[in-house]
């Protein structure tokens, strides 16, 4: 026992050392008891009972071995490490596909959030869960590059047909993708006329990102733009973060009005 490491390695390369440590910090267990909860050997038991003995983390009182302050300090520490590692393996596919420079915050923020991804068998499944965040909230605001006329239909069903609150910034490219679909072109022309409804033209929009009550929706593209999924998540750090974003790609642009439509 050297260095922390070997003690790290002495729990992480067997899930049999693991699973004995935490009987023994639920409550004093006996041998037979150990056997009862844990599928390992005899054998296997006492080498694992005398390594974990060798450093202290448990002591034998009778019958039973219980765990120390130390054992159960130590075993607290660790189980939140794996809880940590698997947070960040949950992570690792959906974090290549967010802009490094756009993500000002730390990535454990996201730790918690839902993570959707565009499945080649079933691509609608992304959109419908989509569908349902936007709808999920009376505050819808955000900024996107992307558009599609069920998104379009899907806030103006929430809006014209609902009480909901929107306020949207859009690329110039999405306003035109809008008013080139008639339908899209003339439920987007009814959103205009509700008091409830704003929408902002602006060129720099770096990603898309929706922020409903008082959760945050982030896009996930390659880098050829390509849509990969999102992440929807309630943090209060992502969502000033996701406020900035909005608010500052509202104040650089345009506010939508009936003159810079080119259908009725």
């Amino acid at each position: 026992m050297d260095t922390p490491f070997e003690d790290i390695a002495f729990l992480a390369n067997s899930a049999n050392r693991v699973a004995i440590f935490e009987t023994i910090v639920e409550g004093p267990k006996s041998r037979a008891e150990i056997r009862d909860q844990v599928d390992a050997s005899g054998a296997t038991i006492t080498r694992v009972l005398r390594g974990l003995e060798d450093r202290n983390w448990i002591t034998s009182v009778g019958q039973e071995f219980e765990a120390t302050p130390l054992g159960e300090w130590i075993y607290e520490e660790f189980t939140r490490l794996v809880d940590e590692l698997e947070a960040e393996r949950r992570l690792r596919e959906p974090m290549q596909w967010l802009p490094s420079e756009q993500i000002t915050f730390d990535a454990q923020h996201l730790r918690d959030a839902e993570i959707l991804l565009v499945e080649e068998t079933d691509v609608t499944g992304f959109f419908r869960r989509v569908r349902e965040f936007q709808s999920s909230g009376d505050n819808i605001r955000g900024v996107t590059r992307s558009v599609s006329p069920d998104m379009v239909e899907n806030q103006w069903e929430l809006t014209v047909h609902g009480d909901a609150h929107v306020d949207f910034v859009i690329s110039p490219a999405v306003l035109d993708v809008v008013l080139e679909h008639s339908i899209a072109s003339r439920q987007f022309s009814e959103m205009l006329d509700q008091p409830n409804v704003r929408f902002t033209v602006c060129e720099e929009i770096p990603m898309s990102v929706a922020i409903v009550d008082g959760k945050v929706g982030i896009n996930l593209t390659d880098e050829k733009g390509v849509l990969k999924g999102g992440l929807i998540c309630e943090n209060d750090v992502v969502r000033e973060w996701a406020i900035d974003l909005f608010e500052g790609c509202r104040e650089n642009g345009t506010t939508v009005d009936r003159s810079m439509l080119r259908r009725e």
